[in-house]
C-alpha cells in the first residue's frame, strides 16, 4: 500500500495436496520466517518483470497474465530442462488498485 508491503503469506503442499507450512505475516512482522521469498513492492515486481522475468533467453516457457483489474498477477518463466517446481517469478493471488483522487492536490 502506498509503495509499502503490508502482508506476506506462504504456504508449502506435499504431492497429494498435503499443507506441511502455511503462515501469514502482517506489516509488523514480516520477513520472520525463514521460508518464503522476501518482500518485495509493486514497483519492483514490474522493474523484475522486464528487466528479468521476461527477458529473452533460449530454452524456456514464459508465463504472463494480467487478471487483476488489468495489474500484473502471474509473471515468469519454467527452463525446458525442469521436471517439477521451477517456476521462476512471481504469482499475485489478489491485488486492488487505490484511487488515491487527492493525490496530487495541494490544499
Amino acid at each position: 500500500m502506498n509503495g509499502k508491503v503490508i502482508q506476506r503469506q506462504y504456504q508449502c503442499v506435499q504431492e497429494g495436496g498435503i499443507v506441511v507450512e502455511n503462515w501469514i505475516e502482517q506489516e509488523d512482522e514480516l520477513n520472520t520466517h525463514e521460508y518464503g521469498a522476501a518482500t518485495i513492492t509493486l514497483d519492483e515486481i514490474y522493474y523484475l518483470a522486464k528487466n528479468d522475468w521476461l527477458r529473452k533467453r533460449d530454452g524456456v516457457k514464459y508465463y504472463f497474465e494480467a487478471n487483476n483489474e488489468g495489474m500484473i498477477s502471474i509473471c515468469g518463466y519454467i527452463e525446458d530442462i525442469c521436471s517439477d517446481d521451477c517456476f521462476i517469478g512471481v504469482s499475485i493471488e489478489w491485488i486492488k488498485q487505490s484511487l488515491n483522487k487527492f493525490k496530487n492536490c495541494l490544499i
